[in-house]
């Protein structure tokens, strides 16, 4: 609803307006009347006026003046004037000062309630407009909070094959991420590696400080380079820097990684190290990553170190076809067959088309074969699990010829992709042996390393890969896995609690009878008096 206020020095005119037009049909609330500009005003000051209905011609102070003054202090309000008599300077100044409609005297009431009509529809317009804005300038607001958390999520698909690294997926996305990059422009990465926290966290302490870790890399590694801070959903964490590298100062870059190990071991308390790949365009970024990835499982003893993936420099020979093995063993982890198929298909066609040789071929089989014994290595599988009668054999022979060569590659991408497919088990068999190590030896002082040897895996590596399958970690899996066994000797035993302490790994105390309430509420005296009590 809305207020209209009519201003006129006659009272006989505001009584015509004002009783003698129907306005009942018309969504206005009340209708304020004023016999002089300074009359007006007060109204004005004190009501949200929407429409004033003013006569120009009035003593001491003119419309004129009153419509400055509107403009000034109640902009949003729309005028219609009134006068007796058509004055051309008077019709300028109005017009001048966006007057909404100019009426001549008599009032032809018809007329005047048409105009009014028009400035209503006209100011529900503006408030139309105005919400809109405001709701647009809302979720602008809320955009560019998230914008953040959404490009970390699209580098998370583009990593992870969600999305394919195409110019028609990516381009559109880059534009609406305000991202300043194209599919020519390379991406350096760099791996933080996480070794070891030098304080036991807990699963949500540890997520709270690896985002601690995230920001410290924008701020020092990125500092005033273009490129964003990514977490994988695995938990491996990749600077990615956008711009060749001459435009990324290697010295430079080095000199950063050297001061963000520091500074997270003084001030995070993590020991971490730092892989650099190579700039690469955004189709070659996830086999760039994975080779990162490699290198860091790869590495069982040096720490807090700055590493470089050593680059592939091609000779002048003839160059062939190279396919995306890392790829063909994400799609068949995933158990999307058809669309590995269709990688094997066009990598034979154009190789085809190349008359790639037998070399090429034997190389092929050899590179293929060893990275999918990698692959099954790190999830503590062994090729007999997969291909029966060691199958994987007959690719040797098969090289010699190209149509034996694909027909090879696809039957052995198709029972890793059917394995992988059936392969429900909900914790992998490396983390399987892991549990059994703890639980086996609970009782000894174990860290992080000695358990990741077990397996042969890197300590930082296997940290997140059990954090994916459990949702603990480790420290905290090994305080569940000693509470446990001290709360049975507790409820069966009247050892002394000091010695059931250091039976489950504790040699302090104080420190397990904190951590044995923490987990269940009560001191172990309490707990072995509440339980023994109800034998």
């Amino acid at each position: 609803m809305y207020n209209v206020l009519v201003v006129d020095d006659e009272i006989v005119a505001i009584r015509g307006i004002v009783q003698g037009i129907d306005w009942t049909a018309l969504p206005i609330a009340n209708m304020f009347t004023a016999l002089d500009a300074e009359e007006a005003r007060d109204i004005l000051s004190n009501n949200q006026i929407h429409v004033v209905i003013s006569d120009i011609d009035m003593p001491k102070e003119n419309g004129i003046k009153l419509l400055n003054w509107v403009n000034e202090n109640s902009p949003r309000t729309v005028t219609i004037f009134l006068t007796g008599h058509a004055d051309f300077v008077y019709a300028q100044q109005a017009v001048q000062l966006n007057c909404f409609e100019y009426l001549l005297k008599p009032i032809d009431h018809d007329s005047l309630k048409e105009s009014v009509v028009k400035a209503l529809d006209l100011i529900g317009t503006r408030e139309q407009e105005e919400m809109f804005q405001k709701t647009y300038e809302h979720y602008y607001d809320r955009w560019n909070r998230q914008l953040p958390i959404l490009i970390e999520r699209f580098w998370q698909d583009v990593l992870s094959l969600r999305i394919p690294a195409t110019a028609e997926r990516l381009e559109p996305l880059f534009k609406l991420y305000g991202m300043k990059l194209d599919m020519d422009m390379p991406v350096l990465p760099l791996l933080i590696s996480v070794e070891r926290w030098r304080q036991e966290w807990s699963a949500r302490d540890e997520e709270i400080m690896s985002y601690a870790l995230k920001n410290a890399a924008e701020e020092i590694l990125l500092k005033d380079w273009e490129g964003h801070v990514v977490q994988e959903q695995n938990g491996m964490i990749f600077a990615l820097m956008y711009g060749t590298e001459a435009q990324i100062d290697q010295e430079a870059l080095h000199e950063r990684c050297a001061e963000y190990i520091g500074k997270c071991g003084d001030y995070l308390h993590a020991e971490v190290s730092c892989y650099i790949g190579e700039a690469i365009p955004v189709s070659g970024l996830r086999m760039c990553t994975h080779n990162l990835a490699d290198m860091e499982r790869s590495n069982l003893r040096e720490t807090r170190g700055v590493f470089r993936m050593v680059s592939f420099t091609r000779s002048n020979k003839r160059m062939y076809a190279t396919p995306s093995l890392q790829e063909w063993i994400a799609l068949a982890e995933r158990g999307k067959k058809a669309e590995l198929l269709k990688n094997v298909n066009a990598l034979f066609d154009q190789w085809q088309a190349e008359q790639a040789n037998y070399m090429i071929r034997v190389n092929f089989y050899y590179g293929l074969v060893n990275i999918v014994f990698q692959f099954l290595q790190r999830r503590s599988l062994f090729p007999s699990d997969v291909f029966v009668d060691e199958e994987w054999r007959n690719g040797e022979q098969a090289s010699k010829s190209l149509g034996a060569m694909k027909s090879w590659t696809i039957r052995f991408m198709e029972r890793l992709s059917e394995y992988m497919a059936t392969d429900t088990k909900e914790v992998s068999n490396a983390v399987i042996k892991v549990q059994q190590f703890i639980e086996k030896n609970v009782e000894m002082d174990l860290n992080r390393d000695e358990i990741a040897e077990q397996v042969y895996l890197n300590p930082a590596y296997l940290s997140r890969l059990f954090r994916k399958e459990t949702g603990k970690s480790l420290t905290d899996y090994m305080s569940e896995i000693r509470v446990e066994k001290a709360k049975r000797q507790l409820e069966n035993s009247n050892i002394k609690i000091s010695d059931i302490a250091v039976s489950v790994g504790y040699t302090n105390f104080s420190h397990f009878s904190q951590l044995f309430k923490k987990l269940t509420g009560m001191t172990p005296q309490e707990y072995r008096k509440k339980y023994q009590d109800l034998r």
